[in-house]
């Protein structure tokens, strides 16, 4: 089991990189840096202290606003067309 743990937390460590260096990535990073930076820099903080749980929550908290919702959106058909 923790096998498969370790496992899916590398995917998602993957998925978080390829979001991150992705053009609707860096739009959400903006836009979490501008109207939530304290919560931001408090997840990048826990990420660097390998507290992944911590990050984990900080980030569900992030991804509760509407921008954040509409920019998601966008990024789910960044690809269909």
């Amino acid at each position: 089991m923790e096998k498969n743990s370790e496992q899916n937390q590398e995917f998602s460590m993957q998925q978080a990189m390829k979001l991150a260096h992705s053009d609707a990535g860096q739009q959400l990073f903006s836009l979490l840096k501008s109207t939530e930076g304290d919560k931001l820099q408090s997840a990048m903080d826990h990420a660097a202290a390998g507290n992944m749980e911590q990050v984990k929550q900080t980030m569900q908290q992030l991804m509760q606003s509407a921008q954040v919702q509409d920019l998601i959106r966008k990024m789910r058909g960044e690809n269909d067309g």
